[in-house]
């Protein structure tokens, strides 16, 4: 689990208290009750993080500042991890569903040969389709990723946007990678990607350096797509951490 204080949007939100604890926390330890995690350790920039992580009973490991995404934090460390396949869960996802990991586990025993890259997606719904917060994901016939976006797409040519859900499958995306070690490791040699750097989205460094990511359905509600970037939705969070 990747985690920084310094975010640009909400600055220290990874620590911001939903329901009596801190959002970290909460992730944290819903992970670590998939039934097929071996272990769930956090990498970070922060002392104060590390102090905290360390405090709550979690290995830590210490990276870089300078790291650009999650993924590549993760990466940087990834010879310290003893493991095939590595799932990158984000420490912004306060209710994160131990289901989701689990099936992402099972993607990886179940499909041969063995996915390099593997991320959840679930069914849009139209009032999300135009939020540019809101990541979609456009979808093969072979559940391969072909572009993820802040833009509505796939475009309806033709009809208004509030018509499209009828015309088109729009994907939504959950910000959870699961990693084949060897992806990680490699890391450092992708090329810069211009895709990356316009959306904002460190996957498209992925896809633009011609690695393959495969998708799987899950079941969307209120809380197991809730990524916490603004002041919004960390509201919303408090609101929903009793319902």
């Amino acid at each position: 689990m990747p985690a920084r204080l310094e975010s640009t949007r909400l600055p220290r939100k990874v620590l911001a208290d939903i329901g009596g604890q801190p959002m970290l926390r909460r992730v944290l330890d819903a992970a670590r009750t998939a039934q097929s995690i071996s272990e769930v350790m956090l990498c970070t920039d922060s002392p104060e993080i590390v102090d905290l992580g360390t405090t709550w009973g979690y290995r830590v490991l210490l990276t870089s500042p300078s790291c650009s995404s999650g993924s590549e934090r993760i990466a940087s460390v990834v010879g310290e991890l003893n493991s095939d396949v590595v799932i990158n869960v984000q420490g912004d996802q306060p209710f994160v569903d131990p289901l989701v990991i689990e099936s992402m586990c099972n993607v990886f025993r179940e499909r041969t040969p063995t996915p390099a890259v593997v991320t959840p997606i679930y069914r849009l719904p139209a009032e999300k389709l135009a939020n540019p917060d809101v990541v979609k994901v456009v979808v093969s016939a072979q559940q391969r990723a072909l572009y993820f976006s802040r833009a509505a797409v796939p475009f309806v040519r033709g009809q208004e946007q509030a018509e499209w859900h009828q015309q088109a499958l729009h994907w939504g995306h959950v910000g959870m990678y699961g990693y084949r070690a060897d992806v990680l490791a490699g890391w450092s040699q992708l090329l810069p990607s211009v895709l990356e750097d316009a959306e904002k989205l460190e996957q498209l460094r992925l896809l633009d350096n011609g690695i393959t990511i495969e998708t799987y359905e899950i079941i969307a509600h209120s809380r197991n797509t809730l990524s916490v970037d603004s002041p919004s939705d960390l509201q919303r969070a408090r609101e929903l951490v009793n319902q």
